[in-house]
């Protein structure tokens, strides 16, 4: 019997080379010399085995690409010419994909259930031009499905507009923890429900990155979107969104530039907000559950509260608040503000919240953002919110 499982285990790693052996690189397109090349890049990826790489010659694909393998799919240059641009079909897009969460998604590119190993995308732009379905399913620009890790580089999501259904880059996980998703060094542009979305079950079972980004998402309830993650929000530049980061994780959120959003910051189950440039907004950072840390914060230009704490504990320490009515508004009596600089605040903090006012100050805060109150849109069993059927 010994003997018998040594063989199996020697015949097991005898396959291992063979695999690698296997794995390749092809082209879609012609533009290099050598690789095997494809017409499109759905033939492509369904073609090569586990860990290839798919290299994309410049040009349009007007298809829906589904991946469910591990492998590398990278726009190349040719000449001058370098972008790779994923548009919609002629006959629209089709649903192609259910969420965690139980809603219908027409993925323009879906990566779901594609390990062991990543799945990596660079270079690519993923246009949803022409996929409004006006809600009827909703529309992705990049989606990663449970049970699939990875890195998004260099990549560019654009006009996902879809009756408030539409989503730049969705990654999510329902599956045991351990995958891991990476979004970095991107650009999202006019996706009107989020810009970038992570979210897991009750438990968080997704490390969700989003680093180095510039996320402009003017129809937009949230340009950056966290929901039971681990992970952080790091160094992105957003702009034109009713929230910029909307965590309801306990995640980093540090070094960000935010620029002209309702609410630039909402932590709604404590978290950090740390290190950010946040201007232009109607409140700079909005809590929405006790436990949170806003420290060394610059925060400019908010038309009601540089730091909104809606009756909630919190630390709030080290920030700069300038041009503000109020400065921290809505303090409990509790909280000791630490060492802040305010300038030009008419009010440097209000306080005296009773700790149970604490439980109806998010409704206060987060009501009349047109059709899609927080109440509405946003629970951690529809991170998207009610959605019309």
């Amino acid at each position: 019997m010994i003997r018998h499982r040594y063989l199996l285990c020697l015949a097991a790693l005898s396959v291992l080379p063979v695999q690698t052996f296997l794995a390749s690189t092809v082209q879609v397109g012609n533009c290099l010399t050598g690789p095997q090349n494809f017409s499109t890049i759905s033939a492509a990826v369904s073609s090569v085995p586990p860990g290839s790489t798919v290299e994309v010659c410049p040009g349009t694909y007007a298809e829906q690409v589904a991946i469910t393998k591990a492998l590398t799919l990278v726009g190349v240059t040719s000449g001058t010419a370098n972008q790779v641009l994923i548009t919609v079909p002629s006959a629209g897009l089709v649903q192609n994909a259910v969420s965690m969460f139980g809603e219908s998604v027409a993925a323009q590119v879906l990566v779901e259930e594609a390990g062991p190993g990543p799945v990596n995308i660079t270079n690519i732009t993923v246009d949803g031009t022409g996929g409004d379905t006006s809600c009827s399913v909703w529309l992705a620009g990049i989606f990663y499905g449970s049970g699939s890790s990875g890195t998004v580089d260099r990549v560019r999501a654009s006009n996902q507009i879809d009756s408030t259904c539409g989503v730049g880059i969705w990654a999510e996980n329902a599956n045991t923890p351990g995958e891991t998703v990476t979004v970095q060094n991107s650009t999202v542009y006019n996706a009107d429900s989020a810009g970038i979305f992570g979210g897991s079950g009750t438990m968080p079972t997704l490390t969700f990155k989003v680093e180095n980004n510039v996320v402009s998402t003017s129809a937009a309830v949230a340009a950056i979107d966290s929901d039971s993650v681990n992970g952080d929000v790091n160094a992105n530049d957003v702009s034109n969104s009713v929230f910029g980061v909307y965590d309801l994780s306990k995640i980093n959120v540090q070094t960000n530039t935010i620029i002209g959003t309702t609410y630039g910051i909402f932590l709604g189950n404590g978290g950090t907000a740390s290190g950010n440039k946040v201007s232009a907004s109607s409140q700079g950072v909005l809590l929405g559950a006790s436990g949170a840390t806003v420290s060394n914060n610059t925060i400019m230009s908010s038309t009601t509260a540089g730091v909104e704490l809606g009756c909630f504990s919190a630390t709030v320490i080290g920030n700069l608040i300038n041009d503000a009515p109020v400065g921290v508004d809505a303090a409990p009596t509790t909280v000791a503000l630490g060492t802040n600089t305010f300038a030009n605040t008419a009010t440097t903090f209000t306080n005296g919240c009773a700790a149970a006012a604490a439980l109806a100050a998010p409704t206060a805060q987060l009501t009349a953002i047109g059709s899609n109150s927080s109440e509405q849109w946003h629970t951690p069993a529809t991170p998207f919110g009610t959605r019309r059927k």
